[in-house]
């Protein structure tokens, strides 16, 4: 799997997949964040602007993971419920479903349900053991969007999403690559690059996959921050993977370690968690 891409190539890729600028809401609400004086209503209102956004927002308070039962009705509530700097984490996120989704094929919507679980998990997760950057939601939800942008441009790509499935982490992105000349590590590293991303952010997501990604040491492919988004949000991939009863994760085995290790947590605690949060999820 190739680690870097070229500017031949990045170019080549821009010009034949149909990436969303970045949105001006996204601007619209670090100006907020970044204001003292801004209040919480103000926040509520700049989200509630944007009807996509605000049905994306309750959907993802209302996640099983989450909601617990409580019905969140209003943007309002859902930022009370998860907090100011969890909402500008998901923001990201869920301001590229809502640009995608849009008219889009039933593959596209069931993956955002996936994403929004996965960040949900995360962010339990990113509770659970502290000292987690505060882009890890932001990750959970974005690390895979060029699968979104891969469903909108080659209609063959839903069979490809079942046979990466099947596969080991090191095969995902070859299995891509042999069908369609790309996968969706790269093309994500170009969504995050348009919007502005942080550069370890988009990096951690062309990386995510590398055997190597959770390495340290003066030859680490990715800094602290992209290491830890990489390993809490493929922890949260495999329990949404385990959720179902009878379920397999094929690339687990191999990653488990070096995850754990990362994580600070060991098999007996993390399969705990695993089975505390596949509760909450009622078997979803």
């Amino acid at each position: 799997m190739t680690t870097e891409i070229s500017e031949e190539q990045r170019d080549l890729l821009l010009q034949n997949l149909v990436i969303p600028p970045r949105p001006s809401i996204l601007d619209e609400l670090e100006a907020l964040r970044a204001d003292p004086e801004s209040t919480l209503q103000q926040v509520s209102d700049l989200i509630a602007s944007d009807p996509a956004l605000s049905i994306a927002m309750l959907k993802a308070a209302n996640s099983p993971v989450v909601g617990q039962g409580r019905k969140i009705r209003s943007v309002t509530q859902a930022i009370n419920l998860l907090g100011i700097n969890n909402v500008a984490s998901l923001i990201s996120g869920l301001v590229l479903r809502t640009r995608l989704t849009q008219d889009a094929p039933l593959a596209i919507e069931q993956f955002w349900e996936q994403a929004v679980q996965m960040a949900m998990i995360t962010r339990t997760l990113s509770e659970q053991i502290g000292q987690v950057p505060d882009e890890t939601q932001s990750y959970a939800l974005f690390h895979g969007c060029g699968i979104a942008i891969m469903l909108m441009r080659y209609p063959g790509y839903p069979r490809t999403l079942q046979l990466m499935e099947m596969a080991t982490d090191d095969k995902v992105c070859k299995v891509e690559q042999q069908l369609h000349g790309t996968h969706h590590a790269v093309v994500g590293y170009l969504v995050a690059r348009v919007w502005n991303m942080p550069e370890h952010f988009a990096r951690a997501i062309l990386l995510q996959y590398e055997p190597q990604a959770l390495s340290a040491g003066p030859d680490a492919l990715l800094d602290y921050d992209g290491r830890m988004m990489v390993a809490v949000t493929r922890a949260a991939l495999h329990v949404w993977r385990t959720a179902t009863p009878g379920r397999e994760d094929p690339g687990w085995a191999e990653r488990r370690s070096a995850v754990l290790n990362y994580l600070g947590m060991d098999d007996v605690e993390f399969e705990d968690w695993c089975d505390h949060m596949h509760q909450h999820m009622g078997g979803a």
